[in-house]
């Protein structure tokens, strides 16, 4: 728990082999961040790609792996962010051949973590999360 404005950037990376330690990591995180009162940013995990020729068997994988768009129902904003993921689900759709669903979920303000309790198992369609098929 150092204050490291790198954090973000570099824990998005990791070997297929580190899959579950990266899982419990980022739960030990969060389990932490409930009872400590440090003020420490979100764990945050963000993924860029390139797929096209030469990608090295990416486009298979995603595509193999690929759930679908996310919506932040609490955190976005309706009009314009759906439009967004829209025209994103209909350009992967044409250029990749992929059905694309678009989900919402309504999570919890930035930096509080009140209803996740790292000793049960969360069911995002239940509430408070609520996910549900947008399209």
């Amino acid at each position: 728990f150092s204050q490291n404005p790198f954090r973000a950037p570099r824990q998005c990376k990791y070997k297929p082999s580190q899959k579950e330690a990266w899982i419990e990591t980022a739960r030990e995180y969060n389990r932490r961040r409930q009872t400590d009162t440090d003020n420490e940013p979100a764990l945050e995990n963000e993924v860029n790609l390139y797929v096209g020729p030469g990608d090295g068997g990416v486009e298979a994988a995603l595509a193999k792996h690929f759930v679908g768009l996310l919506f932040f129902r609490s955190t976005g904003q309706q009009a314009r962010d759906l439009g967004v993921l829209r025209r994103l689900r209909d350009h992967l759709s044409g250029s990749l051949g992929w059905q694309v669903p678009i989900y919402a979920v309504t999570n919890e303000p930035p930096g509080q973590l009140r209803h996740w309790n790292h000793a049960h198992r969360l069911d995002l369609r239940a509430p408070p999360y609520n996910l549900q098929l947008v399209s």
